[in-house]
């Protein structure tokens, strides 16, 4: 019984071989931690062909006799394969889900019993069963089991028994087949549990390892950060990018590292010289300045590898060089060094717009302040005759006075009491050549599930008012704009659509540029950005001559 354990744990080298591949192969790392199946296909392919392999590999036992022909297997009928192939199966399942390890399980059981020898049948079977099985466990296995061993061999150990009794169920002669599978009931056992459990272990080693890794990245990337903080408040001054520079030769690879502005070297430091500043740009980095295109060559004085990066500092032109060295430099270094230099442009970008904000908001304040003109309109409210047009017109207009003195979010109800309060107005504002709101019907559809959500002030009425100033002509069929409000599963949305001349391709394509604009939805979609994040977002959909439906998705608020 034990005789053939030395030849099945000889081919528990090709499993190791294979696990080691596929742990340092991150396609399935990726895959043993998510579910992309779009990575499936290389996976499977993987384990079929050294499922065929283990078949190909394994151990001939008959009567009389062990065969240990490696690869190349010739099986009597009468005789029993020995072999590991369901712990590539379970595995296959474990990390590729049910359609991985299905059809490994099939077509690795197809190819075992096209060698024929005895149980064919039964290996072809039980291995589309595992393989199915594995890969219904694999979602609980790896979120509520944490990857436990055990699990996986009690598939392989439930499996091998159940193959066991098939073939004593469908063989010739019960006797014979008896003593065969007497003998190789162990063998198969301990091998197959042996070289699932190796397999696992070394994809879960090269996990830990990783995971150890990006614990490590992080740190270095918050160290990062932390040198990147104060471009926010200070812009990029000297004792800034001496700061960063330092931080960038201690974290990366970086040998040198030098930041130069569009006139002047701002920081050029390595780590055994200090950092030099002030110095003009040389011709060629100039160049490299003023085509904006990234640069990468060695450098003829001290061979080491330059990647030249373009960027901006307070909206012109600059750059930032990186200096490796040739044996450190390979295209994970490059990748890494751009992400680098984008997020330094980016915390720029970041204060330079502060700074503009700041400039655009130190103007001569109004002398008719909102809350002045809100108290004065209230007086006149009071003398007013009730229910007369006038009295609804004050009313309407303190209602926008109100809203206008918010800063803060408030309920969606609220906002739908301003938009009324608009439209109300809006009839009197325009003259009479133009469209009133009398033109044009205002539907409102809001869930009440809804309506105690917070939106920041004027979203809805600014969205309507965008249609009412350019989806329609002075003359044309029944006008007509349509506000929903909605919770779906995920989040809660504000649709405003109208049946209006639609937008242009030239707006359409203006809207899609998100990096400048000033129309009234750009305007919309930055505050959407700055309130709620990448949480929220803002989508137009519009067909010429059928109308315009504006789309806001918003996060729904924690309780």
């Amino acid at each position: 019984m034990l005789d053939q354990i030395p030849f099945l744990l000889s081919r528990l080298g090709m499993l190791a071989l294979l696990a080691f591949l596929l742990s340092q192969w991150r396609i399935s790392r990726y895959i043993f931690k998510t579910a992309d199946r779009k990575m499936n296909l290389p996976l499977l392919l993987a384990f079929v062909a050294s499922g065929i392999l283990m078949n190909y590999a394994g151990v001939v036992l008959s009567n009389d006799t062990t065969i240990d022909p490696l690869l190349g297997l010739s099986v009597e009928p009468d005789a029993l394969v020995l072999d590991t192939r369901l712990a590539v199966i379970v595995t296959s399942g474990l990390i590729g889900g049910p359609l991985v390890g299905g059809i490994t399980g099939c077509l690795v059981g197809l190819h075992r019993y096209l060698l024929g020898s005895l149980g064919a049948e039964a290996g072809w079977f039980i291995a589309v069963l595992a393989g199915l099985v594995s890969g219904w466990y694999r979602k609980r296995w790896r979120l509520q089991d944490g990857y436990a061993l055990l699990p996986p061999v009690g598939i392989v150990l439930t499996a091998l028994l159940l193959e066991s009794g098939l073939t004593l169920l469908l063989a010739p002669d019960t006797t014979a087949a008896l003593d065969l599978m007497s003998r190789a009931v162990f063998p198969l056992l301990f091998a197959n549990t042996c070289g699932v459990l190796l397999f696992i272990m070394i994809l879960r080693t090269q996990l830990r390892l990783e995971g150890d890794l990006f614990v490590r990245q992080t740190e270095r990337s918050d160290r990062l950060l932390q040198a990147l903080q104060p471009l926010r408040k200070q812009g990029l001054t000297s004792e800034v990018a001496r700061e960063i520079g330092a931080t960038l030769l201690k974290e990366t690879k970086m040998q040198r590292v030098v930041l130069l502005g569009a006139t002047e070297v701002v920081i050029d430091m390595t780590e055994q010289q200090p950092a030099v500043c002030g110095e003009q740009p040389r011709h060629e980095e100039k160049q490299w300045i003023e085509a904006e295109e990234p640069v990468r060559q060695e450098d003829e004085l001290t061979g080491q590898i330059l990647s030249f990066h373009p960027m901006r500092i307070n909206g012109q032109k600059a750059g930032v060089i990186c200096y490796f060295s040739k044996d450190l430099f390979d295209d994970t270094v490059e990748r890494m060094t751009e992400q680098l230099v984008r997020l330094l442009a980016r915390e720029l970008h970041i204060h330079r717009e502060e700074q503009l904000l700041r400039l655009n908001g130190r103007k001569m304040k109004p002398m008719l302040h909102v809350s002045y003109l809100k108290g004065i309109i209230e007086e006149i409210q009071r003398t007013a005759d009730p229910g007369t047009p006038v009295k609804h017109q004050l009313n309407a207009l303190v209602q926008l006075l109100t809203a206008a003195t918010r800063h803060e979010e408030h309920p969606l109800r609220e906002e739908l009491a301003t938009l009324k309060a608009y439209l109300s107005l809006e009839g009197t504002r325009r003259r009479p050549s133009q469209l009133t709101s009398a033109d044009i019907t205002v539907d409102l559809d809001i869930e009440t599930a809804v309506e105690e959500y917070f939106v920041f002030p004027f979203l809805v009425t600014q969205l309507v008012d965008n249609a009412l100033r350019h989806a329609f002509v002075k003359a044309g069929r029944h006008h007509r704009i349509d506000v929903r409000a909605f919770k779906t599963t995920t989040d809660w949305v504000i649709e405003v659509a109208d049946n209006g001349q639609g937008m242009p391709f030239a707006v359409m394509q203006q809207l899609d540029q998100k990096e400048s604009g000033d129309s009234n939805l750009f305007l919309i979609r930055r505050a959407l950005e700055v309130t709620y994040g990448p949480d929220a977002t803002l989508h137009v959909y519009s067909i010429i001559n059928q109308g315009t439906r504006i789309e806001v998705r918003l996060p729904v608020p924690s309780l």
